[in-house]
């Protein structure tokens, strides 16, 4: 399995998520980022159940109100990178992935129609 992934969004853009080894809160570092579950296809790839963003990862992602729901739905891995860039950056790139790969327990920044 490789370290990292890149997910392209719908605008065309693609960014690189790293596999968390250790999701935990002493595994995971208290910086700014963006994150998704993701579970792996029957064909070897990856589909994001869950896409998210938070302020400090490290707080965000081992007590997430939907990991369990993730987890049910499949989900046995976690994927993030840093983006420090700010929270309005971090939106945009959450947006522009839930729209382009719409994942089940995502229920904003959905596409209509």
């Amino acid at each position: 399995m490789a370290d990292s992934l890149n997910w392209p969004g719908k605008s065309g853009r693609s960014c690189q998520y790293f596999f968390l080894p250790n999701p935990t809160a002493t595994g995971i570092k208290p910086v700014a980022g963006n994150y998704m579950f993701v579970k792996r296809l029957p064909n070897g790839n990856w589909l994001p159940v869950y896409i998210g963003q938070a302020d400090d990862l490290k707080a965000r992602i081992p007590n997430h109100e939907r990991l369990a729901d993730a987890r049910r739905a499949g989900a046995t891995h976690v994927m993030a990178h840093t983006k420090p860039a700010g929270e309005q950056a971090r939106l945009d790139e959450e947006r522009d992935l839930i729209a382009y790969w719409s994942p089940q327990l995502n229920t904003h920044h959905r596409p209509t129609g």
